[in-house]
């Protein structure tokens, strides 16, 4: 995370709308597997200036490819 140019609270609101995206899903995933995901999201915007928004990013990789280490929720 530290890699990448977002700001603490970008990466806080992208942590947040990856967890209602996941929530809306009925699933749920582990703290390693959320901050792997948002840096794999970061990744992805190839250095693009200006840099989108995490939480953008997050939502467009989330509904193109879900997040394959969420695992069904716990009621």
């Amino acid at each position: 995370m530290l890699a990448h140019a977002f700001e603490e609270r970008e990466w806080k609101s992208g942590r947040d709308r990856l967890q209602e995206l996941l929530k809306a899903d009925g699933k749920q995933a582990d703290e390693d597997s959320l901050r792997s995901y948002l840096s794999c999201c970061a990744e992805s915007s190839g250095g693009a200036h200006p840099l989108p928004p995490l939480p953008s990013l997050v939502e467009e990789l989330y509904c193109a490819y879900g997040m394959e280490n969420a695992k069904d929720a716990i009621n």
